[in-house]
């Protein structure tokens, strides 16, 4: 799992059927005090989220699978929570 924040909204005419009816949106891995870090992912809302939000992103085989109820699904990352707060200790 990691934090990322939203930062577009994919759009396709062409996709997948297991894609229908879900947003696909770019993420930004970021660090807890919201640093961008790293490449952009794509990744399947799961929860509402919407650009701009820091969000939970992160899946395993088949999670997607599970989750959406599909017989197939080419997907890897889901974004699962939006994050209210970060509370850490820079250690």
């Amino acid at each position: 799992m990691f934090l990322a924040r939203v930062v577009n909204k994919v759009t396709s005419s062409e996709k997948h059927c297991a894609y229908n009816g879900k947003i696909v949106y770019v993420v930004q891995p970021v660090l807890p005090d919201g640093t961008a870090e790293g490449s952009e992912w794509i990744a399947i809302d799961y929860v509402g989220a919407g650009i701009g939000d820091i969000v939970v992103c992160g899946g395993a085989p088949g999670v997607a699978k599970s989750v959406f109820n599909l017989d197939m699904a080419p997907i890897r990352t889901l974004i699962m929570a939006i994050v209210d707060k970060v509370d850490y200790r820079d250690i």
